[in-house]
Parts: structure tokens; sequence; C-alpha cells
């Protein structure tokens, strides 16, 4: 009598680690966001195309501003050449980054495997390349092409291409800049500090 009084074996320890395993796992995005970020992205390439081709230059010319129109006249204003360059670099610069993401996010969408927590990621990953764009175009314009060239002697063609590429490739990118940075600002016995966050 007294083994059928023992208790059974509980199934609770199971069940915690279930739970416990669930929690762990990466949430699937919901078909609701994984929408959302769809039109997202087809907004997104809509509009970047739609600028760079109204601010493209069409004549080499930076004596005079020249005037834009955006989005059926309701928005206007005067742009000289070298703003025109740096709005190009922005541009092409976030054209290169959506191609990574919208590729990113359409692969992962296809096989299922379209995680939750890279929202921010999908959200963010344009302006990481618009902001790197414009840093490799300083880098370029300050180091390699010279400060002393003007607008009238660059292609926006080739600035376009370096924008897009450095928004598209944003690790190759972002690891020039660091040996380019590492190269000019080389210490040979820098302070010991802890708690780095890269080695």
């Amino acid at each position: 009598m007294a083994t059928d009084a023992s208790p059974l074996p509980t199934v609770s320890t199971p069940a915690a680690a279930v739970e416990a395993e669930d929690t762990s796992a990466p949430k699937p995005m919901s078909q609701l966001t994984r929408l959302i970020f769809g039109l997202y992205m087809i907004v997104l390439n809509i509009l970047l195309v739609y600028m760079l081709f109204k601010i493209w230059p069409e004549s080499a010319s930076q004596s005079a501003s020249e005037d834009i129109t955006m989005f059926w006249s309701r928005l206007h204003f005067s742009l000289t050449l070298e703003t025109r360059y740096l709005l190009v670099v922005v541009l092409a610069g976030g054209l290169g980054s959506y191609i990574h993401a919208a590729t990113s996010f359409a692969d992962f969408v296809g096989n299922r495997r379209c995680y939750a927590s890279w929202t921010w990621w999908y959200l963010l990953r344009p302006f990481i390349g618009i902001a790197l764009a414009l840093m490799v175009y300083f880098a370029l314009r300050g180091g390699l092409v010279g400060p002393s060239t003007n607008a009238n002697s660059l292609s926006p063609y080739g600035i376009g291409a370096v924008a897009g590429l450095a928004g598209l490739f944003s690790k190759q990118a972002t690891d020039k800049l660091r040996e380019v940075f590492e190269t000019l600002f080389k210490t040979d016995h820098p302070p010991p500090r802890s708690d780095k966050l890269t080695s």
C-alpha cells in the first residue's frame, strides 16, 4: 500500500524545459509585419529611384543653382552642383543598401526563416548605407581625388557608383575605412583599456 501512496513522477520539469526552449527560440515575423515590410521596400525603391532621377545633374555647371521640382511641383527648391552631388551620394547609398536589405528580406521570407528580431535591421539598413556612403564620399573627395578638385571635374556616374557600392557592400566599405583610419592614425603603444567591445 505504501507504494500505491507514493507520488507519481511529476512532468513539471519537462514542461518547464519545453517552455524555456520556446522562449529562447527566435520568434517568426508575423504575416502583418512581413506585409508592412514588403510595402516599405516597394515604396522605398520607388522614392529613391524617382528622387535620384530628379536631382541628377544634367550639365556640369557650378556657376548657378538649378531649380528642382518634385512630387507634381509641390516641392520646389534650388541646388548647386556640389549639393546635387551630395544628394546623389545619399540616394545612391540608400539604393545600394536597399538592394542588400530587399534581397535578404525576400530570401528569408521565401525560405520561411524571417524572424522578428531582424525587424530593426531591415528598417535601419538603408539609413546605415546612406551614412556610410557619405563617409566614403568625404574620404574620396578629401584624400584620393584631392581637395582642390571642383565639382565640374567629377562624373555623377562615378559618384553614384561608388556610393551605391558602399551602401550595397557596407561591411567591405567599413573594413576599408577602418584600414585607412588605422594607417593614418596608427599608434605603436595604445593605452590599455578594460571592457573593450572589439579587439
